[in-house]
């Protein structure tokens, strides 16, 4: 399993924001992995631009450190899954081509974005087929 996600303002950036929410994660630095106790792994990105985030193995608790750099950089949250959604948290806005889908807690995201996953598999194995 892997997705890629992207953290993203259309507004201004703000990077001091999103270093304090991936310290306090215990994450630090512009390239780091992410592991998390529950056995979730994803390489980070951080430019001045956004975070993305290359996801192998997606957890609750990898949601969870999503969730948090989201929510208090307010970022949305754009999963590569061949869909125009973007997932938002409290009252983050997004472009109007974008499809926002809210999600209110940790656990809804991650709910959120295991269907991203099943959708990018199921577009995989329709282009194979």
């Amino acid at each position: 399993m892997s997705l890629d996600v992207f953290l993203e303002s259309f507004g201004e950036f703000d990077r001091d924001a999103v270093e304090t929410a991936l310290a306090r994660n215990g994450i630090s630095g512009a390239n780091a992995t992410v592991n998390t106790a529950d056995g979730g792994e994803a390489q980070l990105e951080l430019d001045d631009d956004g975070v993305v985030l290359f996801v192998r193995t997606l957890t609750p608790e990898l949601a969870r450190i999503v969730y948090d750099v989201a929510r208090s950089a307010r970022l949305a949250i754009l999963p590569a899954d061949g869909t125009a959604t973007a997932i938002v948290i409290g009252d983050t806005s997004v472009p109007d081509e974008l499809d926002p889908v809210t999600a209110r807690t940790a656990s809804q995201l991650h709910e959120t974005l295991q269907q991203s996953v099943t959708r990018r598999e199921e577009m995989r194995g329709a282009r194979q087929a």
